[in-house]
């Protein structure tokens, strides 16, 4: 798989960059389903920039369900971790995306990870 797309106007940009307001729109419009995709490109965009494994989609998905969710809490809080010691971020924003995270509002914690992925990968906008 290519790790670009092309453009409307022909460009291309790493397939990690996403959308994050559309993201945000198709997890309402889906009551949270689409944030599994959303989880899963994040995960993809992870292993990429650590340039290792690290992270598993499945791995994720059955031990969130297992623990009925306080598994995601954890996993957010390892990503969170991780973009602080790739882009040298405040150390505290761990600890807001797990807050965000124990009450409910993961949807905020996973526009803020995205937006530091698609800071990495040099993209600025939404």
């Amino acid at each position: 798989m290519s790790s670009e797309q092309r453009l409307a106007d022909g460009q291309r940009q790493p397939v990690h960059i996403r959308n994050i307001a559309k993201d945000i729109i198709l997890t309402l419009l889906t009551c949270g389903l689409f944030n599994i995709y959303v989880q899963h490109r994040q995960i993809q965009a992870l292993n990429a920039m650590l340039r290792n494994q690290k992270y598993s989609t499945l791995h994720w998905f059955l031990l969130t369900l297992i623990t009925c969710g306080i598994y995601h809490i954890y996993h957010e809080y390892r990503i969170s971790s991780d973009l602080v010691i790739l882009q040298k971020l405040d150390p505290n924003e761990p600890l807001l995306i797990v807050i965000l995270a124990i009450f409910g509002m993961s949807i905020v914690a996973d526009a803020i990870q995205q937006s530091h992925i698609n800071h990495y990968y040099g993209h600025t906008g939404l």
